[in-house]
C-alpha cells in the first residue's frame, strides 16, 4: 500500500517494511545485512516538529516465502520522514505475541523523547480536523485567519494545546494580509459548523473593544469576563478574559525573604536583646541586602498553581496570612516561567470565581495585542 494512503494513526505505534532503494541503502549503510537486505523494518511515531517518521529497527531480507530480520545497530538512530516515501509502497508487519516490541524495545524506548502533552494528544484522536491536517505534519492544520477588512486567508497552525472550545496553535507561516499576528506567533482557533454541516477552522482577528487603565484599575471588569465565562463558555468571553489579563495588574501573596547576611544580623540582634532586654527598643533594622519576594503557591491534587488576585478583596482571609504586592500580569507570567516548581498554571481569584490559565496559554497571552487606549 502506498505511504500517502495510509493514515496518521495507522502508521503510528506499528511496525512497517519499507523497500530498500538506493535513496534509502546510504542511509543504513551502517545496519547488518546491508549488502544481502531488500527491505527496512521501521516502527511509526510521531514527531511533533518534523511530522510523521518511522524509526529505523533493522534491515531485513523478504522473499516469496519468509522474511528474514538482521540484528539491529543499537548504537544507531536512523529516520524515515513520511515526507521522502509518501509514494512508495510500505507493508504492515503484525507483532505477534509482541515480539518485536520486546526485541527493540530499547530503539523504541528512545522515542519518548517525541512524546507530547496530553492536549496535543487529544487534538490527533479529533478526526473532524483530519480533512485540515497536513498529510506529512499531524500536528499541523490549515486555519483561515478572519478579520474585518481582509480577505479570510489560509495558514498553517501546529496545535500547542487545546482550552475549552478553542485550539491554540502557533503560526508557521507569515499571513500576507496585516492580521496583526505574525510567523511563529500563538494564536486561538475553534472549529466552525455552517448551516449545511461543513466543518471550517477559523480564528477570529479582529480587533476588540478598546479599553482604558481606568477601566482595569480596580479588578472588576476582570471579575465580569471571568463570571460570563464561568456561565457560558464560549469563544468571545475566553479570548475576553485573555486579553484583559494582558493589561491588567493582579496582586500576588508570598512571604519577604532576607538574605543570608541580614538574617544573621537579625539572629545577633534578637540574641542580644536576650541578654540587654532594654538594647533594641525602638530601633529600627534595616536590611543592607534587597530583600526577595517569593509567592505562595496552591497545590491541587498533585498540580501547582501561581495564585493571582484582581483586587485585596478577592483574597478574602487568605490574604491575612501573608505579604501582598501587586504586578502586572506579564511580569507574573515571567515569575510563574522561572519558578523553581514545575506549575501547571497560574490560578486567578482562586477562592471565590476562579479562572486557571493552563501553563500552555502563558505565550498566547504574552503575544496577544494590547487593547489599551
Amino acid at each position: 500500500m502506498r505511504t500517502k494512503n495510509i493514515g496518521f494513526r495507522k502508521i503510528t505505534g506499528n511496525f512497517w517494511l519499507v523497500s530498500l532503494n538506493n535513496k534509502l541503502r546510504k542511509l543504513v549503510e551502517g545496519y547488518p545485512g546491508v549488502d544481502l537486505a531488500n527491505r527496512v523494518l521501521c516502527y511509526g511515531y510521531i514527531d511533533h516538529d518534523a511530522g510523521l517518521s518511522l524509526e529505523v529497527l533493522a534491515l531485513s531480507s523478504k522473499d516469496s516465502e519468509r522474511v528474514h530480520i538482521f540484528e539491529p545497530n543499537s548504537a544507531i538512530s536512523s529516520k524515515i520522514r513520511i515526507g521522502a516515501i509518501q509514494d512508495d509502497n510500505i507493508s504492515f508487519v503484525e507483532d505477534r505475541n509482541g515480539e518485536f516490541r520486546k526485541r527493540f524495545a530499547p530503539q523504541i524506548s528512545v522515542l519518548d523523547i517525541y512524546a507530547v502533552e496530553e492536549d496535543i494528544q487529544e487534538s490527533r484522536k479529533m478526526e473532524v480536523l483530519d480533512i485540515y491536517r497536513s498529510p506529512e505534519y499531524p500536528d499541523d492544520v490549515l486555519v483561515y485567519l478572519l478579520k474585518e477588512g481582509n480577505k479570510p486567508e489560509a495558514c498553517w497552525v501546529r496545535i500547542e494545546g487545546i482550552m475549552n472550545n478553542q485550539i491554540i496553535g502557533t503560526l508557521l507561516n507569515e499571513p500576507k494580509q496585516n492580521f496583526s499576528y505574525h510567523l511563529g506567533e500563538k494564536i486561538a482557533f475553534f472549529i466552525h459548523k455552517d448551516e449545511n454541516g461543513d466543518i471550517a477552522l477559523c480564528s477570529n482577528m479582529n480587533p476588540s473593544q478598546k479599553i482604558t487603565a481606568e477601566d482595569l484599575e480596580d479588578g472588576t471588569m476582570l471579575e465580569s469576563s471571568i463570571y460570563n465565562f464561568n456561565r457560558e463558555r464560549n469563544q468571545d468571553h475566553f479570548l475576553d478574559i485573555l486579553e484583559i489579563l494582558r493589561d491588567s495588574h493582579v496582586w500576588i501573596l508570598g512571604d519577604f525573604v532576607m538574605s543570608d547576611t541580614d538574617e544573621s544580623r537579625m539572629k545577633d540582634l534578637i540574641a542580644q536583646s536576650e541578654a540587654e532586654s532594654q538594647s533594641i527598643v525602638g530601633n529600627t533594622f534595616k536590611t543592607q541586602d534587597q530583600c526577595k519576594f517569593k509567592p505562595d503557591i496552591l497545590k491541587y491534587n498533585e498540580d501547582l498553581f501561581f495564585p493571582v488576585f484582581s483586587n485585596p478583596e478577592a483574597m478574602g482571609e487568605y490574604g491575612n496570612q501573608l505579604s501582598k504586592i501587586q504586578h502586572h500580569f506579564l511580569d507574573v507570567i515571567t515569575l510563574a516561567e522561572n519558578h523553581e516548581q514545575n506549575l501547571s498554571g497560574i490560578v486567578i481569584n482562586a477562592f471565590s470565581e476562579p479562572f486557571v490559565l493552563d501553563k500552555d496559554l502563558w505565550d498566547l497571552v504574552k503575544n496577544m495585542k494590547s487593547r489599551l487606549t
